[in-house]
């Protein structure tokens, strides 16, 4: 077994969120020598007070030549408990071990937004957030359109977060803490100060509309004047589809709660 390639996997695995409990699993499907594998896990992430799963196939392919494995994708699928036809599944692709999280593939299975560096075709880097047009057709490969909002359309947080009286944006660290639980696509949960009183809140980045969604402390969206919406809404009344995951800041974790873990090997 070549130990390099197994540790790079191993760390792979880690970064993007999986743990180390496919380490086991890992290295003794290496050790078959396999043309490729597979290994499947769960991860579950609390939503309010229900706990939502995503099921997860990472596939592992061997080289042309020499005993190198390669982890190139994974498939995610955000589990529908009540309707199982309403699952959503994803696949993101890897490129040395660095890609989309397990944290960040639920965000953005949810309906959430992202902000990652990319990389072009031609191996140019670039920012942008991504979101999943979970509305529209897939394609041949079955999998959801990626939208993606780059710098030159203008969307920044920074700005965007100042419109809006959010207690914690005084302290640098707590500020800073915001901002990258907003770039993970997470719910977060904040302070805003309203008639000279505090009320506990939540917010998301939307990047499409250059704005951040605002939710009260029972979820409830709450409508901004200042938000760029396209076009005037009035406050929609509180409906399933408006309830959203509540990530604290202070909670704010990548490594969730993993629950099952299986292998299957494949030979070619």
């Amino acid at each position: 077994m070549n130990i390099k390639n197994f540790e790079f996997l191993r760390d792979g695995l880690k970064y993007l969120g999986f743990g180390e409990k496919l380490e086991g699993d890992l290295k003794a499907n290496i050790e078959k020598q396999p043309a490729d594998f597979k290994l499947n896990t769960e991860n579950e992430f609390k939503r309010g007070d229900k706990t939502e799963k995503v099921t997860y196939t990472i596939d592992f392919r061997k080289g042309d030549q020499g005993d190198m494995y390669f982890l190139n994708r994974y498939h995610a699928t955000l589990k529908n408990e009540e309707d199982p036809t309403k699952d959503k599944t994803q696949t993101f692709y890897i490129t040395k071990n660095h890609g989309i999280t397990a944290k960040e593939a639920y965000n953005l299975l949810s309906g959430r937004s992202v902000n990652k560096d990319l990389t072009t075709k031609e191996g140019q880097p670039f920012n942008a957030w991504v979101k999943l047009d979970l509305e529209g057709e897939k394609d041949k490969n079955n999998n959801f359109k990626v939208d993606q909002y780059h710098q030159g359309y203008g969307y920044d947080l920074d700005k965007v977060l100042a419109k809006h009286p959010i207690k914690e944006l005084n302290n640098p660290e707590l500020k800073e803490r915001i901002m990258r639980s907003l770039e993970k696509g997470n719910t977060t949960s904040v302070t805003m100060m309203k008639d000279g009183q505090e009320q506990k809140m939540h917010i998301e980045a939307n990047p499409k509309f250059k704005s951040v969604d605002v939710y009260d402390q029972n979820m409830k969206r709450q409508y901004q004047q200042n938000e760029k919406q396209g076009k005037e809404t009035k406050q929609e009344p509180d409906k399933s589809k408006d309830k959203k995951e509540s990530v604290k800041v202070e909670d704010d974790d990548d490594s969730p709660r993993q629950t099952k873990k299986k292998k299957r090997g494949v030979g070619v």
